[in-house]
C-alpha cells in the first residue's frame, strides 16, 4: 500500500523554487522565528496554514484563515548573498 503525497501543488511549486518548509507558528513566535531566519541570511516566506499543514488528527484550531491571530507556515531558502551565511574559517 502506498502512502499518498500530502504536498499540494502550491507547496510543490515552492519546493521547486528552492524553498524549504520549516514549521508553522503564530503571534510572537512567528515574528521571532522569521526574524531569526532572516538574521541567519535566509529569505523567509510566510503562507497562511491549512488544516493539512498540521498533520495531526488530534489538533483542533478553529480557523486557520484568521490572519490576525492565525497560523502561518514558515518557508526558508538561502539568501542571495550565500557567502554571508557561512561561518568564518577563523572561528573554527
Amino acid at each position: 500500500m502506498s502512502v499518498p503525497d500530502r504536498k499540494n501543488a502550491t507547496e510543490q511549486e515552492l519546493i521547486s523554487q528552492g524553498w524549504t518548509k520549516q514549521f508553522f507558528a503564530s503571534g510572537s513566535r512567528l515574528q521571532e522565528s522569521a526574524k531569526l531566519y532572516e538574521s541567519m541570511g535566509f529569505e523567509v516566506l510566510l503562507r497562511p496554514a491549512r488544516a493539512a499543514d498540521l498533520g495531526c488528527s488530534q489538533c483542533n484550531i478553529e480557523d486557520f484563515r484568521d490572519t490576525d491571530s492565525g497560523f502561518y507556515v514558515i518557508y526558508t531558502r538561502p539568501g542571495k548573498d550565500k557567502e554571508a551565511s557561512k561561518p568564518e574559517d577563523d572561528l573554527w
